[in-house]
């Protein structure tokens, strides 16, 4: 667009210099031959006096000097004047040393040219003008001629004007006179401009066209402005004549502002493409090394930044919860491969020791019924102590044949509240009897949720029976389901005793983890992995008063229909 607007711009811009020259051509010409005109009659008139018949004599003529003076002091661009007799000879002049020795100015061909009327011709030193002298008596016959010489700034003060004119409008234009005959240029303006030395010397072609107007002079880069006129016997042409350079400046300077402003476009651009690219290809580039490392099966230092809201942005956000999503599943399948090594570990071992503790019990029984171990104190002490360690031993048995959990799970749509209800109904006579209070809060149109009804009980009752073992009298249990969500629905078991120890919450549902002195710490195993059997999640919550908090969470039936359409 810049290049098609110079283009435009540079034929506009000399379309309408060069008719403004052209006009002012036209205009200085007229101003020119007006002047030329206006000499050459005064010349004309004076060559007719009846003074001239003098010229006859033959000898100097101070009558006839003396009227050329008068006629010489008549204007300041008159520098001189002769006469010549029929043999060219000098009768009378402006100047003595003409008499003596013609001046070169007074040509034999600008004689020669005058025979035929009034001619004018552009000398070395100004302006010639030669007129015949008719002789008064017989006026077919000339008694000589009369040649006068003016001065150059008869052209150049006209010139001068014009040229000032012209630079108000901010044109430095030069203007040339060509005389047709023989092709002769000459500057007519005082002072000429250091851009036209070069065209003096050399012919300017588009001066002798016969036509006016304005024309292009590719060659030497410039616009020419021309008209012609004519002093009778002389055709002559005025050049205005200006460079290109001059002339289609404002196209320049428009041209080059055009260029500045683009390459600032061009960088501002390439600086905001730089910036866009780096904004792009940088979230790119870390989202490419973090699945990378993912290929190759080493978990990201970091999440992957997200920088924007846009497309890439998202793909990050994604990126990052698909790869906290992996890892919650490789930490479950790793909870959960411990969870069944531990409860196969317990098992046989449970089995191995069940064996032994039954002869323990039996064996102490027989002793008991002893009666010389019967009579001996310590002896019953013993055996009592014995009965009692067996007890506690089956019990811990229990506990780690209950971990083995290799029963079957039957997932149905439940309620929650039905298996909830039932095991606080199952815990509630042992809470009164310790003075605990024990109730059941929460919304009234509990969810449909995807489990195994007993499994969920024997999940309730281990953490009811863990918050009763911790309580003290007057101490409060608190069962409370929450507003379900589209997804998920929870329920939370929360007391008011002591808490869980600080060092002991992050590994609380390990095996053998427990807070009280008489734990095995194997139930709260039991939940996290009964939990996971059924897809759900059970937690730690931090609460702000004393106490603990465990919030168990199942999938709701209408998540669970979906998954398993999904998965067929």
């Amino acid at each position: 667009m810049g290049l098609l607007a110079e283009r435009d711009g540079r034929a506009s811009l000399t379309e309408i210099i060069g008719r403004e020259l052209a006009s002012e051509a036209e205009h200085t010409a007229g101003r020119i031959e007006t002047l030329v005109r206006l000499e050459q009659r005064t010349l004309e008139s004076f060559a007719r006096q009846e003074m001239m018949r003098e010229i006859r004599v033959l000898d100097l003529d101070k009558r006839i000097a003396k009227a050329l003076s008068t006629l010489q002091s008549g204007g300041t661009a008159r520098t001189g004047y002769l006469v010549l007799d029929r043999d060219a000879r000098v009768v009378a002049a402006t100047d003595p040393d003409w008499i003596r020795a013609r001046p070169d100015w007074a040509s034999a061909a600008t004689i020669e040219r005058a025979l035929s009327g009034v001619h004018t011709d552009m000398g070395t030193r100004g302006l010639l003008i030669a007129t015949p002298i008719p002789d008064p008596d017989a006026p077919e016959h000339r008694l000589g001629i009369l040649v006068g010489r003016l001065d150059w700034s008869l052209l150049t003060d006209v010139c001068d004007e014009v040229q000032d004119e012209l630079s108000s409008r901010g044109l430095s234009a030069e203007l040339f006179v060509v005389s047709e005959p023989d092709r002769t240029m000459r500057s007519c303006t005082r002072a000429g401009h250091e851009d036209f030395d070069a065209t003096r010397a050399p012919r300017i072609a588009a001066a002798f066209s016969p036509s006016s107007g304005y024309v292009v002079d590719v060659e030497r880069e410039l616009l020419i402005g021309r008209s012609s006129f004519d002093t009778g016997s002389t055709a002559w042409k005025l050049l205005v004549v200006e460079p290109l350079a001059r002339a289609l400046a404002p196209v320049v300077r428009l041209r080059n502002r055009l260029i500045l402003t683009t390459a600032l476009a061009l960088a501002a651009a390439l600086g905001l493409a730089a910036y866009g690219a780096e904004r792009v290809l940088r979230p790119l580039h870390d989202l490419t090394h973090a699945i990378r490392d993912v290929g190759r099966g080493v978990r990201p230092r970091a999440p992957v930044p997200v920088r924007s809201d846009d497309e890439v942005g998202t793909l990050a956000r994604s990126f990052n919860e698909m790869i906290e999503e992996i890892d919650e599943a490789q930490r479950q399948l790793v909870e959960a491969e411990k969870f069944a090594l531990v409860g196969e570990l317990a098992a046989g071992v449970a089995h191995e020791v069940r064996t032994s503790l039954g002869v323990l019990r039996s064996s102490a029984q027989i002793l008991a019924r002893s009666a010389d171990l019967t009579a001996d104190p310590n002896a019953r002490e013993m055996l009592g102590m014995v009965g009692e360690e067996v007890d506690r031993l089956s019990r811990v048995v229990d506990d780690l044949l209950t971990l083995d959990h290799r029963r079957p799970l039957d997932l149905r749509p439940v309620r929650l509240s039905t298996p909830l209800d039932a095991a606080i109904g199952f815990v509630m006579p042992q809470a009164r009897e310790k003075r605990v209070e024990l109730q059941r809060t929460g919304v009234e149109h509990d969810g449909e949720v995807v489990c195994d009804a007993e499994a969920l009980q024997q999940i309730c009752l281990n953490l009811l029976s863990n918050a009763l073992a911790g309580l003290e009298p007057g101490n409060r249990i608190e069962v409370r389901i929450e507003p379900p969500d589209d997804s998920s629905a929870s329920f939370c078991v929360r007391d008011d005793g002591a808490g869980v120890p600080p060092e002991l919450r992050e590994r609380i549902f390990d095996p053998f983890v427990t807070g009280r002195r008489s734990g095995v710490g194997l139930g709260l195993t039991f939940v996290k992995r009964v939990v996971h059997s059924q897809n759900g999640t059970v937690e730690l919550v931090s609460v702000p008063e004393p106490g603990a908090c465990f919030r168990v969470t199942l999938p709701r039936a209408a998540r669970a229909a979906r998954k398993t359409r999904e998965e067929r």
